[in-house]
């Protein structure tokens, strides 16, 4: 089963704006827009141009005010040249040139007397016309000379090589010159190839860098020829879908022209036939109508003497069959000679077989386009609806970490808030541990030794021990700072305390009652109190002492201020000569 051909697409070429190579003159200064660059691309392309275009305008006003003032320059010289010309050619035509005349031909009376009326323009005409022949002949004596100089140089050099050769060279060439003379003469061919060679390379590399630099510009140019070639091959494919209709159409129509040409030729040759016979039976007929009776005419002889029976008029009509077959054939085949007739029907049936056998291999991959089609239609459709499990697991999955991220929220929330509320407890709590660790720093800790860092490795000798003669306050430990640590040490240190106080207490035998121990921690407390308040009274004495301190210091402040400076004391002593001088006067 064939299957129906399939029109193409139509085709619609590409705008001359938007064509990467013949778009070129929309283009300025390479700018070159691909459909597959970034944002970033298209921004950065956007500010080089405008750079680019400001510096043309700056250069632009640049050149065009260098090129203003080398017009007034030149300007204010041919103002300045005509000027002095007209200057010079007034004096030339009306002026008195017999003093210029006399300064310039002051060596030749004779001279003198003959331009002294002329003008100067007239005097050097007058003067290059009688002195052309001169000049010549100078010039023909100089380039003589020149010439002759040059051949005295030649000969002289030809000279100083015979000699040479006279002195230095044998006549007898050995054969290691001859070698020598071709490896010169092969260094200067490879020098030659060398930097042929190298100009060549250079050559490339310049090439290749001119490519690799414009290869930005060469991509949406290629694109834009591929997407022509594919235009082409498209405008050829709907020429073709639309021509195939007219060529089979008018095979169809030569086929029935050539069968009625065939059959209007064999009615034409049947009729000739007939009218031939037709026209020797009335040639006969007219020659015998006087020698035969009325009714010869009735009785039909045309055929009485031919000498074709009918067998033979069947193998005729076999054989006009044959040879119409023969020429179907070598229509059908498009050979002119019999001999080439079986041959190429015989290749013509291979080909056929193939061409059968591709058709139907043709047929059977279009049924099965057909068929992916349809299956690529029915998955595009389920993966546009979502309907596999993976996807609904997914789904589920992703609903249930939502809700566990919720959850998690709330809960951080809650320890947030929680840990808000209990921060001053915390602190109050890590605060007493504190003091209680260090009240306790001393309960059931060995003696802390610290090592004695010793100025040289001298002193480092096994039976003398100078860490007990050196007494020096080391820095307490660190604090530490986790809580659970810290309560798990106070317990461990109190319990040891309270174990040696009961301990003491049972081998000294005291036994107090609460009362007691009410009134004993009550003396204490007291005590504590009492400490306290002398402790409060010295700092208050100390933090007066220290005001009164700053007050001694602030009136002996005030007392300098009264005590005059330099400059005063100048003014002073200015002021009580005065006075005496006046007094005295």
């Amino acid at each position: 089963m064939a299957t129906p051909l399939v029109a193409p697409k139509p085709v619609h070429p590409t705008p001359m704006r938007h064509h990467g190579l013949l778009g070129i003159s929309y283009v300025r200064q390479h700018m070159m827009i691909d459909e597959r660059w970034a944002p970033n691309a298209h921004i950065e392309e956007f500010h080089d141009m405008a750079n680019l275009l400001a510096k043309r305008l700056i250069f632009k006003n640049l050149e065009s005010n260098a090129y203003r003032k080398t017009l007034k320059k030149s300007a204010r010289r041919l103002r300045i040249q005509c000027r002095d010309g007209r200057c010079v050619l007034q004096n030339v035509m009306n002026g008195e040139n017999v003093a210029a005349i006399r300064n310039v031909l002051i060596n030749r009376k004779d001279m003198q007397r003959l331009y002294q009326k002329m003008n100067v323009y007239q005097v050097v005409d007058n003067i290059n016309q009688r002195t052309f022949v001169m000049r010549k002949e100078r010039d023909r004596l100089n380039h003589r000379l020149a010439r002759l100089k040059d051949e005295y140089k030649r000969k002289l050099l030809e000279r100083a090589t015979i000699e040479n050769r006279i002195k230095y060279q044998n006549e007898f060439i050995l054969e290691e010159e001859f070698r020598m003379r071709e490896f010169k003469k092969k260094i200067v061919n490879s020098d030659v190839r060398l930097t042929a060679i190298r100009t060549i390379n250079s050559t490339y590399k310049k090439i290749i860098q001119v490519l690799r630099h414009d290869e930005i510009f060469y991509e949406p140019i290629l694109r834009s020829l591929c997407r022509d070639i594919d235009d082409q091959a498209s405008f050829i494919k709907h020429i073709l879908y639309l021509g195939m209709p007219a060529i089979a159409k008018f095979n169809q129509l030569s086929e029935e022209f050539r069968q009625m040409d065939e059959k209007s030729r064999k009615s034409t040759q049947l009729k000739l036939a007939v009218l031939m016979d037709f026209r020797r039976t009335s040639l006969k007929r007219f020659s015998n109508t006087v020698k035969a009776p009325k009714e010869s005419l009735v009785i039909n002889i045309a055929k009485r003497y031919t000498r074709e029976t009918k067998s033979m008029l069947k193998l005729k009509n076999q054989l006009e069959e044959i040879e119409t077959i023969i020429k179907q054939i070598k229509v059908a085949t498009l050979c002119s000679r019999a001999t080439e007739i079986f041959p190429r029907i015989k290749v013509q049936m291979e080909h056929n077989i193939k061409l059968m056998k591709r058709n139907e291999i043709g047929t059977i991959s279009n049924e099965f386009l057909i068929f992916k089609n349809k299956v690529a239609e029915e998955q595009e459709s389920v993966l546009l609806h979502n309907y596999f499990e993976e996807e609904e697991d997914r789904a589920n999955r992703i609903r249930w970490l939502e809700e566990a991220i919720i959850i998690e929220d709330s809960n951080e929330a809650i320890t947030l808030k929680h840990m808000k509320h209990r921060t001053d407890t915390f602190v109050v709590l890590r605060y007493t541990l504190w003091n209680l660790l260090d009240i306790l720093r001393y309960v059931d800790k060995p003696t802390r030794i610290v090592p004695v860092q010793y100025p040289n490795t001298y002193l480092k000798l096994p039976l003398l021990k100078f860490d007990m003669l050196i007494m020096r306050a080391s820095a307490p430990p660190g604090f530490e700072q986790n809580t659970k640590t810290m309560l798990s040490m106070v317990e461990r240190k109190l319990t040891i305390l309270m174990n040696a106080y009961k301990y003491l207490m049972a081998i000294q035998n005291i036994k107090m009652t609460p009362r007691q121990m009410h009134n004993f921690w009550k003396t204490y407390h007291e005590g504590f109190l009492e400490i306290q308040n002398v402790i409060e009274e010295k700092e208050a004495m100390r933090d007066k002492s220290a005001l009164e301190d700053g007050q001694d210091v602030f009136e002996d402040a005030k007392l300098l201020q009264t005590v005059p400076n330099r400059k005063q004391i100048k003014t002073q002593s200015a002021r009580i000569v005065e006075e005496l001088s006046k007094k005295e006067d």
